[in-house]
C-alpha cells in the first residue's frame, strides 16, 4: 500500500513538473490604453484625492492628515484599480482611450489628469446633494399625484 501511494504521489509530482504554466493572456489595445491612462495618475492617488475632503468634515484640522492616512490604510487598492479599469473599458471605445492617453501624456494633459479627482471631490457631492433634493421633491409630487404622465 505504501509503495503504491508513493508511486502515485511521485507520478503526480512528475506530471505537475512537466506541465507548462498557462501563457498570460495577451491584452487588447483597448486594455493597454486603459493601463496607460491609469499609469499617468494611478488610481491610488486619485482615490486618496477624492477622499481627502471627507477628512476635513469628520476630524479637527490638526488630525486631518492622520485620519486620511488611517482611512487609506483600509482601502482595497486592488479593488479600486479593478473598478477604474472596468469603468474605462466599459465607457470608452478603443479610439477614445487612445486619444485620452495621447492627450494625458502631454504636460497639459498630465496637469488636467492630476486635477480630475480634486475636481470630482468638489463637484460630485454637491451634484449628489442637488439630486437628492430633486428626488425628494419628486417623491412629494408623486404623493400628491402631481407627476406628469
Amino acid at each position: 500500500m505504501k509503495k503504491s501511494t508513493l508511486f502515485v504521489l511521485a507520478a503526480l509530482l512528475g506530471l505537475a513538473a512537466c506541465t507548462t504554466a498557462p501563457q498570460p493572456k495577451e491584452r487588447s489595445a483597448k486594455e493597454r490604453y486603459a493601463e496607460e491612462l491609469m499609469a499617468i495618475v494611478p488610481p491610488e492617488i486619485m482615490f486618496a484625492q477624492l477622499a481627502e475632503p471627507y477628512a476635513d468634515i469628520y476630524t479637527p484640522q490638526q488630525k486631518h492628515e492622520k485620519a486620511h492616512a488611517n482611512f487609506m490604510r483600509h482601502v482595497d487598492l486592488n479593488e479600486v484599480d479593478r473598478i477604474i479599469r472596468e469603468g474605462l473599458l466599459k465607457h470608452f471605445t478603443e479610439a477614445e482611450l487612445k486619444a485620452l492617453a495621447a492627450f494625458y501624456s502631454t504636460p497639459e494633459g498630465r496637469s488636467c489628469m492630476a486635477k480630475v479627482a480634486p475636481f470630482a471631490a468638489d463637484v460630485v457631492p454637491a451634484c449628489s446633494h442637488e439630486a437628492t433634493k430633486a428626488f425628494g421633491k419628486t417623491a412629494v409630487d408623486a404623493a400628491r399625484g402631481l407627476l406628469l404622465p
